[in-house]
């Protein structure tokens, strides 16, 4: 199992969540963007956990991540 996993959103790399030493089964999030920083410390079951959050906060506010040219939003 890894101790570290990047949360990507429409090829944007929008935090990192990092396995808890003292409660292996917990995972903190560290945002990338500022956009996220609403995240940033909340502790996660699991990584699938973390990126949920981040979408549904993306869902909400979606002008957050840019649109790359050429792609569509999701």
């Amino acid at each position: 199992m890894s101790d570290a996993y990047v949360i990507e959103l429409q090829g944007n790399a929008v935090g990192i969540i990092v396995r808890q030493k003292h409660e292996p089964n917990t995972f903190r999030f560290l945002s990338a963007l500022h956009a996220f920083n609403d995240l940033e410390g909340r502790e996660f079951a699991s990584p699938f956990h973390a990126e949920k959050a981040a979408r549904e906060l993306w869902r909400q506010r979606p002008y957050i991540i840019p649109v790359r040219k050429g792609e569509k939003a999701a």
